[in-house]
């Protein structure tokens, strides 16, 4: 199966790639003692560095359906890492934000993962590193 015409391709080593790099980075969170998943971690991060949004706003930038989104959200708020505010002039929208205990948090754990994306790259050189993100940024702007 290893041999396979769709596991020697790009995709499937990205995929692998991907699922490699998330787990390490889950570990690295789980050491920390911080329940969180890399999901929410990232729901947290976009909120940090860009302030305030809406849901599709955020949806967007994390790359995961509303409806995802939604489900990461709940979590993050029942432990009081992001909160809703009710936007004016519309009864169903809500601008989510980052709290000081979410903060706190992905301050404390943004250097854990910041050190698995060192090892990911560790084993190659920077001439690599370039060459990779410029294919990868080419594969992200043709199927976005």
């Amino acid at each position: 199966m290893e041999n396979s015409q769709r596991n020697r391709s790009l995709a499937a080593r990205i995929s692998v790639a991907q699922q490699l790099v998330k787990r390490n980075q889950q570990n690295a969170l789980k050491k920390s003692g911080i329940n969180l998943t890399m999901d929410q971690m990232l729901v947290l991060e976009i909120l940090y560095e860009n302030g305030n949004m809406n849901m599709t706003q955020l949806s967007k930038g994390v790359w995961k359906q509303n409806t995802n989104i939604t489900r990461i959200v709940d979590k993050l708020e029942k432990q009081s890492l992001v909160s809703r505010k009710s936007v004016a002039g519309d009864r169903r929208a809500n601008l989510l934000m980052i709290t000081k205990k979410g903060k706190k948090h992905f301050e404390t754990l943004i250097p854990l993962v910041i050190e698995v994306d060192k090892a990911v790259v560790g084993s190659i050189t920077k001439k690599e590193e370039e060459l990779v993100i410029i294919a990868l940024d080419k594969i992200i702007k043709h199927f976005s």
